[in-house]
C-alpha cells in the first residue's frame, strides 16, 4: 500500500471511522441494489420441500387426472406460484398422495426443475404401479422436449405394450416412427445391439432399413415374413414401392423477374433429386417447367400445367400466387404449393399440400428447444418490421402455451443503433448508472462492476439476417449476458464459412439439414433443398395419401402433414463453432 494511503488510514479518529463505516454501509446498500430484482422462483417464500419429505405414493391409488390437468393449466396460464397455492389447497381436502406427487411432477417441470420432476416420476412409478401409464406419458414428453428421441420412442412403445388389446392408432404409430426418424443412425445401431426387447429391436431394424433405398426396405419387409411388428408399422409404409407411379411432374415457378434466382434454385434441387431417385433413365419420370412470370392469372398457369399432362404440379412460389390458387376450386391434379396461405383451401383438399420454409415454424421450434433445456423466463429481441413482428407473435404464442414467461422484449428499428436500448432491456445500463451515482455522491471510487438483471435464463435473438445477428450478439456479451444461452432461427446462417461468424460462437439455432456439414451450401441452399423435397413428395404422392398420418425424412427437415394440408418441418439443432456451423448435440 502506498505511504500516503497508510498515513490517511492511520490518522483516522474514532469519529472518522464511524463516518467511514456509515459511508461503506450506504455504498454497500447502493451496490446491492445494482443487481436486479431476484427472479420469481426466488420470491415465492419457502423453498419446495425435498423429494424425501413429499407424500408417499400408495399402491392402487387412481390418479385424479382432472385435478392434475386443472393445476397444470393454472401454472401455464397464470403462474407456478398460483398453481402451488391451488395444490396446497387440495392437500387439505384429503386428496390421494399419488395425485399430489403427479401434480408436483408437473409443477417442478414447469418451474424448470427437471431433476426434481424426474425424481418424483421415479417415486410415483415405484410406489404405485397404477400410475405407470401417466409416468410413461410424462417421461415420453420430457424426452421429446429434451431432444432425446430414442428414449421418447422407447417410452411410447412401453405405453402401447401395456395396452395390447387396444393396440395403437395410426397417429400413435406415426409418432413413434417420427421419433426414430430423428435419431442418428449411430444411436439406432448401438441400441439394436444392446436391447433385449424383441419388438423394440424390430422397430429399430425397420428404421435402419427405411433409411436405405426403397428396394432395401422392401427386402427387409419380405425377410421378416410372418413376424409382425407390434404395434404395426405406420400404414403409409405399406405402400413403399420401387416402382414409379408418377410419370410427369410439372414445375410451375418464376424463371424471370425478381424471383428468378429462387425459382431456378428450386428447379436445380428438383432435378438433382430426380436423378438421385431414378438413376436409370428408362425409369425416370418426365420433368417440365412453366414460367409463372408469363401469367397474369396464376390459375391459367395451373391449367397450362394440367394440359401438359402433369400428374403432379409443384409451385407456385410467391405468397400472392399461392393464396390465389388456394381459392381456385378446380384442382384436378395434385398441387404442392411452395409457400404458406392464411385462408382456407377451396375444392378438393386431398389434392393440396402447402410446403414452405416458414420462419414462423422455426420460431416455434426454438421455443420448444429452449423450454426443453429448462429455460422458463426469456428475453426476446426482434426487428420492428412486418417480418419481425410475425416472428415475435409466433414465438410468443408457443412460448406462453408451453408455460414460459417473457421478461422483456426489444423491437429494434436499426440493428446498428440498439446498444442503449439493449442496455436498458438487460439492466446493465441502469446498474452502471447507479454505481456512477454513488461515486459522485460520496466522491469515492467504487471498485465494482455493473450487473445485469437476473430474472431470465435465455435470450431469443430473432435476427433477420447474419449481419444483424453479428451486431446484436457482441452487444449481448458487452451487456454481461455472455453466459446466457442465446437461441435463433436459421436466418443467422448464410451457409458460408466466414471468420465473422466467430461473433456468433455458441448461438443455438435450428437449421435445414442440407445446410449442415458434411454438406456445403450457400444462401440458395435451402431453396434447392425445398425443390428436392418437393420432388420427393410428388413421387410419394400415392403413398402419402393412403393416410393423413405420415412422416418423411427430407433435406429440409423431418416432414409431416398438418390437418390443414400444410407441411410441418422439424429442423436440426445447430450452433456456431468459430467460423463454421456444426450440429448441436443436446446433452
Amino acid at each position: 500500500m502506498p505511504t500516503d494511503e497508510k498515513r490517511l488510514i492511520n490518522a483516522e479518529t474514532p469519529r472518522d471511522r464511524s463516518r467511514s463505516s456509515f459511508f461503506c454501509a450506504v455504498i454497500l446498500t447502493a451496490l446491492a441494489s445494482c443487481a436486479s430484482t431476484p427472479p420469481e422462483s426466488a420470491r415465492r417464500g419457502l423453498p419446495a420441500p425435498p423429494v424425501d419429505l413429499l407424500p408417499v405414493a400408495i399402491e392402487g391409488e387412481r390418479l385424479q387426472l382432472s385435478e392434475i390437468e386443472r393445476i397444470t393449466a393454472i401454472a401455464r396460464t397464470e403462474s407456478v406460484m398460483q398453481a402451488e397455492y391451488e395444490r396446497n389447497q387440495l392437500f387439505t381436502t384429503g386428496i390421494d398422495s399419488s395425485t399430489l406427487i403427479a401434480i408436483d411432477t408437473r409443477l417442478a417441470w414447469l418451474a424448470g426443475d427437471t431433476q426434481t420432476s424426474t425424481a418424483l416420476l421415479d417415486r410415483l412409478a415405484q410406489g404405485n404401479t397404477a400410475s405407470l401409464d401417466f409416468v410413461l406419458r410424462e417421461q415420453e414428453q420430457h424426452a421429446e422436449a429434451e431432444g432425446d428421441w430414442l428414449t421418447a420412442a422407447e417410452k411410447l412403445l412401453a405405453q402401447i405394450e401395456r395396452a395390447p388389446r387396444n393396440g395403437a392408432d395410426e397417429q400413435t404409430r406415426a409418432r413413434l416412427f417420427g421419433y426414430l426418424l430423428r435419431a442418428s443412425e449411430t444411436e439406432l445401431r448401438a441400441r439394436v445391439k444392446s436391447t433385449a426387447n424383441k419388438q423394440w429391436r424390430e422397430w429399430l431394424s425397420m428404421q435402419l432399413a427405411y433409411r436405405g433405398d426403397n428396394l432395401g426396405f422392401i427386402r427387409w419387409q419380405l425377410a421378416r415374413g410372418a413376424r409382425p411388428l407390434s404395434p404395426p408399422a405406420p400404414k403409409h409404409l405399406e405402400y413403399v414401392s420401387d416402382k414409379n407411379t408418377i410419370e410427369h411432374v410439372v414445375l410451375m415457378l418464376p424463371l424471370e423477374g425478381p424471383l428468378a434466382a429462387a425459382g431456378e434454385a428450386v428447379v436445380a434441387g428438383a432435378v438433382d433429386q430426380l436423378y438421385s431417385l431414378f438413376p436409370n433413365p428408362n425409369q425416370r419420370p418426365k420433368l417440365t417447367t412453366i414460367d409463372t412470370h408469363q401469367f397474369a392469372d396464376i390459375s391459367e398457369g395451373y391449367q397450362a400445367a394440367v394440359q401438359q399432362g402433369g400428374d403432379v404440379v409443384i409451385g407456385p412460389l410467391s405468397k400472392v400466387n399461392v393464396a390465389a390458387l388456394a381459392k381456385e376450386p378446380r384442382k384436378t391434379v395434385p398441387l404442392i404449393a411452395l409457400n404458406q396461405t392464411e385462408g382456407p383451401v377451396a375444392g378438393n383438399q386431398t389434392q393440396w399440400l402447402s410446403f414452405s420454409l416458414s420462419p414462423e415454424d422455426e420460431a416455434n421450434q426454438i421455443a420448444d428447444v429452449a423450454f426443453g433445456q429448462t429455460c422458463r423466463n426469456a428475453i426476446v429481441i426482434a426487428m420492428d418490421s412486418l417480418r419481425g413482428r410475425r416472428l415475435l407473435a409466433a414465438f410468443e404464442s408457443n412460448w406462453r402455451r408451453l408455460g414460459g414467461s417473457i421478461r422483456g422484449t426489444l423491437l429494434a428499428d436499426d440493428p446498428s443503433a440498439t446498444n442503449e436500448a439493449m442496455g436498458k432491456l438487460l439492466g446493465s445500463g441502469s446498474s452502471d448508472q447507479r454505481i456512477r451515482a454513488v461515486e459522485r455522491a460520496f466522491d469515492l471510487p467504487v471498485d465494482s462492476r455493473g450487473r445485469g438483471r437476473s430474472d431470465f435464463e435465455c435470450i431469443f435473438m430473432l435476427a433477420p439476417d447474419p449481419a444483424t445477428a453479428r451486431t446484436w450478439r457482441p452487444l449481448l456479451v458487452f451487456h454481461m449476458t455472455g453466459d446466457i444461452p442465446v437461441y435463433a432461427t436459421s436466418a443467422i446462417n448464410d451457409g458460408l464459412v466466414d471468420t465473422r461468424n466467430r461473433d456468433l460462437n455458441g448461438v443455438r439455432f435450428v437449421e435445414t439439414p442440407a445446410m449442415l456439414p458434411p454438406q456445403t451450401s450457400d444462401r440458395l441452399g435451402r431453396l434447392r433443398a425445398l425443390g428436392s423435397d418437393a420432388l420427393t413428395l410428388a413421387q410419394r404422392w400415392q403413398q402419402l395419401h393412403q393416410t393423413e398420418q405420415w412422416v418423411i425424412r427430407g433435406q429440409t427437415g423431418l416432414l409431416r402433414r398438418r390437418d390443414n394440408g400444410s407441411i410441418e418441418r422439424a429442423l436440426e439443432l445447430s450452433t456456431f463453432d468459430g467460423a463454421e456451423v456444426k450440429r448441436w448435440d443436446v446433452e
